[in-house]
């Protein structure tokens, strides 16, 4: 798997300027680098609004002794997506708008920490 990563990452910008090569031709160059700079900016400021919000609930529950396990793995999938909005490119946008969503966000998240687990299992198998 760290490998299938490793060739994503070297993958990614030869991916994100032949989407962008694509979509300049289908909408013009000044239409698709305003999308581009939008949504950098529109993903900005949902993930610092969100991030606030997730803030203030995080706050609640420890104030109230409580476990805050959800708002922290949110915040890291804010954290995530906030990421992807700072990369400019199509795709990474895209990825950014789906960590926006909470439903979405929880969903890879959640698949992320199980997929984590499993590979930590697996290597404190070996270890015995």
């Amino acid at each position: 798997m760290p490998q299938l990563l490793l060739i994503l990452l070297l993958a990614l910008p030869f991916l994100e300027i032949f989407a962008l090569i694509k979509l300049g031709g289908l909408i013009g160059f000044f239409p698709t680098l305003l999308i581009i700079i939008g949504t950098a900016i529109f993903g900005i400021m949902h993930i610092r609004q969100q991030g606030i919000g997730l803030i203030n609930e995080l706050q609640v529950k420890l104030s109230q002794g409580q476990k805050a396990i959800g708002e922290i793995v949110d915040g890291l999938g804010l954290l995530l997506g906030g990421f992807f909005f700072i990369i400019p490119g199509a795709i990474t946008d895209v990825l950014g708008l789906t960590l926006l969503i909470p439903s979405c966000r929880r969903f890879i998240m959640k698949k992320l920490i199980n997929y984590l687990i499993d590979r930590l299992r697996e290597r404190e198998q070996r270890k015995l």
